[in-house]
């Protein structure tokens, strides 16, 4: 960890692991290093603001003062964390310490949907669940998702829609059954649950367009995903 560290500020790269996410992941922590996995985090010069984390659940009040001061990110993953019944990330304490929240789908084995605009209506149910519905609004949650995520990454050039940053765009229709009727439409994509981009814009390339990846043979794609998931069960 420490030479991982080191070798990434050599070359000026992001630092990213997993932590804190379970009760057990504390307890081997402590029986193996003798500390809690922040301490262990500062021990291995990981407690700095080119640092993020996934989960970020099982953190005490001081843990989250240090992580703030320090400015190292935390990616929420709602999905996974429900699915394994993991617990609930402290997003609002960790922000309001200084530590930058962002939103993920974390890994397949432990979320088979990995769609991350579900994910943001997760995160809204999921902390609302844990902070009361006035304290957390779909635009808090989108926050997390764009610009929250953007500076986890240590990217100042996305996030948002201004001047100087990159084109990126997600567009999506709001003429299915779920969202009639439906007011704000920015509400509307997080509380109505939409699915899918209708076309989506990467650094000024559209890499979606009608809903399909241009020039991808998804059919041939899903035929083969199937006959490798087959072969992991044999």
């Amino acid at each position: 960890m420490i030479e991982t560290a080191r070798l990434a500020r050599r070359h000026v790269v992001r630092l990213h692991t997993h932590l804190a996410e379970t009760q057990d992941e504390t307890r081997y922590c402590q029986d193996l290093f003798g500390v809690r996995p922040v301490d262990y985090l500062e021990q291995v010069e990981w407690m700095a603001g080119d640092v993020w984390l996934a989960h970020g659940i099982h953190f005490d009040a001081q843990e989250i003062r240090r992580l703030g001061t320090a400015g190292v990110g935390v990616c929420h993953c709602p999905s996974s964390n429900m699915l394994l019944a993991s617990g609930l990330c402290p997003t609002l304490e960790l922000e309001s310490a200084g530590s930058p929240v962002g939103l993920g789908v974390d890994g397949s084995a432990s979320n088979d949907g990995s769609n991350l605009v579900q994910e943001v209506r997760q995160a809204l149910l999921l902390q609302r669940l844990k902070y009361g519905s006035s304290k957390v609004s779909h635009r808090d949650v989108l926050g997390w998702a764009t610009r929250g995520s953007a500076r986890c990454l240590g990217r100042d050039d996305l996030g948002e829609l201004s001047t100087g940053k990159q084109a990126d765009l997600a567009l999506f229709k709001l003429d299915e059954l779920r969202f009639s009727g439906a007011g704000d439409p920015l509400a509307a994509l997080v509380l109505c649950g939409a699915y899918r981009a209708e076309h989506v814009m990467v650094a000024g390339k559209w890499v979606v367009e009608s809903g399909e990846i241009p020039e991808l043979d998804l059919p041939g794609l899903m035929a083969a995903h199937h006959r490798l998931a087959g072969d992991l069960l044999k």
